[in-house]
């Protein structure tokens, strides 16, 4: 783009010093010296206009020797730049489709506005695999300027979906602005994949009814979330901003996070006392999830079983030290 810049500066400077030439020194009118300096400087020459001085004369040689060597190079620099540019979006859609095909148990994300976007930087900075579709073409070429995998199109056709890997994602988001084409997304993608999990976005409440069944596992409307934010930060300001500080300042490697305890796992029949003595994590168990109740109280003293699910405040690093224990199998005793 520099060279095509500087390109048309130089055209563009070209085709003033000829106008202000033919002016001067032939003294036609500013449109026919325009008219005269484009027909010069592209070699097409009807002769309708010529000039008529030898000083006039003089002046047309100097500026087909500068004039048509300008104009030719930025043609053919933006001519290579068109084609150049259709062959790398074709090769490239092409690699990023291939890439796309070999990702397993991936989130895909269905649009790019505000809500979607928060979701897409989230996803980003914790290293989730994923792909978004969006229908704004800009949208999606910032989105891959910043090396995340974006396809354009419309979420709620089948074939979209099967390119962003449909079949084998875990997760789909459907953000879109719509609620209507967030219940179609969701329709659409439990038809491909029906062990997906789909979270929708959903304004209205009659939209909610429907998302769920429609197939989606949860919904979240960012008005009534944005109107809880916004009564925490009246009631307890001082928390509300040590949270956000908390989970969204980027140089605090802090997350709230949930996991599951496998078959055979290290931690099983331990207590979370247990686990902090022995393996040193900087991590808070707040809560266990256990046949679809929440244990609050004694979490401390709570025996950790299989199938449990640990809800968990903590460094990034240490949570991710007790995912690796929740999914480890204990060695065999001989």
């Amino acid at each position: 783009m520099t060279r095509l810049k500087i390109a048309m500066f130089f055209f563009l400077c070209t085709v003033i010093f000829g106008v202000l030439g033919f002016k001067v020194i032939e003294h036609l009118t500013w449109f026919d010296a325009a008219y005269l300096t484009i027909e010069t400087v592209s070699t097409v020459g009807f002769g309708d206009i010529v000039p008529l001085t030898k000083v006039g004369k003089v002046f047309t040689m100097v500026l087909i020797v500068f004039g048509v060597g300008t104009v030719a190079y930025t043609l053919s620099l933006i001519f290579s730049l068109i084609v150049e540019g259709k062959i790398n979006d074709l090769f490239g859609r092409r690699t990023m489709l291939r890439e796309i095909a070999d990702f397993n148990h991936h989130v895909i994300v269905c649009g790019a506005g505000r809500v979607g976007k928060e979701v897409i930087y989230g996803l980003q900075k914790y290293g989730n695999q994923f792909v978004v579709i969006e229908a704004n073409q800009e949208k999606v070429e910032s989105l891959i300027d910043e090396k995340i995998m974006a396809i354009c199109g419309d979420a709620k056709m089948d074939r979209i979906l099967q390119e962003a890997g449909v079949k084998k994602a875990s997760y789909l988001v459907a953000a879109l602005s719509n609620d209507a084409d967030n219940v179609y997304v969701t329709l659409s993608a439990k038809n491909q994949n029906s062990n997906i999990v789909v979270i929708s976005r959903a304004e209205d409440e009659e939209a909610e009814v429907k998302m769920i069944q429609a197939g989606s596992t949860a919904v979240v409307s960012p008005s009534v979330s944005g109107g809880r934010q916004i009564l925490a930060a009246i009631r307890h300001p001082v928390a509300y901003d040590f949270l956000e500080h908390l989970f969204y300042n980027q140089k605090i490697h802090y997350d709230l996070a949930e996991i599951r305890i496998d078959q055979g796992s290290t931690l099983i029949s331990k207590t979370p006392n247990e686990v902090w003595t022995k393996y040193f994590l900087n991590l808070l168990i707040v809560s266990i999830k256990r046949d679809n109740a929440f244990l609050s109280t004694d979490i401390d003293k709570e025996i950790i079983r299989c199938g449990d699910l640990l809800i968990v405040v903590g460094q990034l690093t240490c949570i991710q030290s007790l995912e690796k224990l929740a999914h480890t199998t204990l060695p065999e005793v001989e």
